[in-house]
């Protein structure tokens, strides 16, 4: 009998990261057709791979810029750059929880070397990126090697609104919502069998000003996945007696302030898988 539930549980196991593996390819395939669109400068590829809501946000001279998806697919240029050959690019990461994900992309190019950060999520079978931000390094030598170096001092900064995130949902006091979100900032998810988005505004307007009756029962914590220049990706776990959520926060460095400008989600109803 013992050999049989061991069996079962090792079968169970082996599903369960099969599964697992299987879901971070789908995740990867619209990463993979962003690639392909900037090798062929075929704009249907960008198509494919973004959903028409996405937005991309950036720092430009220290400011917040964006544009909308539509905006970024007219751009391509309908054929290869001609420095093509010497053009690279891989994806880096892909971390996935339910229905929600973030990649990580590097565009190796001889003037410009690109840290593209995306945030995605399953609408219904078909994963999309919802989100894109990015850092670039400028080079004048095609040779130099580009790396970023995090000082203990910046990843402090960078967890401020991470802290802050965690005190709102701690308290439940908007403020804390405000000071660690841009204003710009948007929350999307999948839910109810379609695509929904609030403003940081709307988000923060659904707490209620106190902490939740269980709240001595809840954890939660933080992970910074990544950070390159004014660009960062993060986890963060709430960890609640009927629920879990798992959030992933894509930061820019807005006027030298860190802020969350996207976050989306995945929940998990404890006791069910």
């Amino acid at each position: 009998m013992r050999k049989i539930i061991i069996l079962l549980l090792m079968t169970g196991v082996f599903c369960m990261t099969t599964a697992q593996a299987q879901e971070k390819e789908a995740v990867r395939l619209p990463l993979e057709n962003y690639l392909q669109g900037h090798a062929s400068g075929n704009g249907e590829f960008h198509q494919k791979a973004f959903l028409p809501e996405a937005r991309l946000l950036f720092v430009r001279d220290g400011k917040l810029a964006q544009r909308t998806s539509a905006e970024y697919i007219k751009g391509a240029g309908g054929k290869p750059a001609d420095d093509e050959a010497k053009r690279k690019r891989s994806i880096e990461l892909v971390d996935v929880s339910g229905n929600a994900a973030i990649g990580k992309v590097i565009l190796d190019y001889p003037n410009a070397y690109f840290a593209d950060y995306f945030a995605l999520l399953k609408i219904g079978s078909e994963w999309k990126i919802v989100n894109k931000s990015f850092h670039v390094q400028p080079r004048t030598n095609p040779a130099e090697k580009i790396s970023f170096t995090v000082t203990d001092e910046e990843k402090k900064a960078v967890a401020v609104p991470l802290e802050n995130y965690i005190k709102a949902h701690a308290s439940g006091d908007a403020e804390f919502i405000r000071k660690a979100f841009h204003n710009e900032a948007k929350v999307m998810f999948f839910a109810d069998s379609k695509f929904n988005q609030w403003s940081a505004e709307e988000f923060a307007a659904r707490f209620t000003g106190k902490p939740a009756a269980d709240e001595n029962k809840r954890k939660r914590s933080f992970e910074i996945i990544d950070v390159a220049g004014n660009a960062a990706i993060a986890r963060v776990i709430l960890d609640y007696p009927t629920v879990k959520f798992t959030d992933y926060m894509t930061l820019l460095k807005i006027d030298g302030e860190w802020k969350i400008i996207n976050k989306t989600f995945s929940s998990e109803t404890k006791g069910k898988k």
